[in-house]
């Protein structure tokens, strides 16, 4: 289980350097990771290869939902892409990983990205949107790393 938060710096080639409750919870022969749009919130969410299975049970239900309803067969298929074919291989080398560019751009990840745990799966975000949330807890949450960050870069600026 992914549980945690932690602010962390992203290079020009999306590497970055794996937070502490991220690395605590993956096993050490992973190589990579998987990444993918959120569904629902304006981040990205990461996960192992074993989550997928998860993720195609949930699909089949809500077909099966959908379809009972007698809703349209495209919401599933728009679905599956999303869960499916919106994804990139997210290399762990170490310590290390690297967010592919394309979900960096789908995410809107600059210099700085806020992870965050979410249980089953993980969540990276632009911490300016994040501070942005309705969710008043996270919001404040992503405003203290921000500061937390601000303070030890004064810190270490000479004052």
């Amino acid at each position: 289980m992914f549980l945690g938060s932690a602010l962390c710096e992203v290079g020009e080639d999306g590497s970055v350097t794996i937070p502490g409750f991220l690395d605590e919870a993956l096993p050490e022969d992973i190589a990579e990771l998987l990444v993918s749009k959120h569904a629902a919130d304006g981040c990205l969410v990461g996960y192992g290869h074993d989550h997928l299975e998860q993720l195609s049970a949930r699909a089949e239900a809500r077909r099966l939902a959908d379809e009972s309803r007698g809703e349209d067969a495209r919401n599933h298929y728009r679905r599956m892409r999303r869960t499916f074919g919106i994804v990139e291989k997210m290399p762990r080398t170490g310590a290390t990983m690297k967010i592919p560019a394309a979900m960096r751009h789908l995410g809107k990840i600059g210099t700085l990205a806020l992870f965050v745990g979410a249980g089953d799966s993980f969540e990276i975000w632009n911490p300016d949107l994040a501070v942005q949330s309705d969710d008043e807890q996270f919001r404040d949450l992503a405003a203290f790393r921000l500061a937390s960050r601000t303070g030890l870069d004064n810190a270490s600026g000479g004052h």
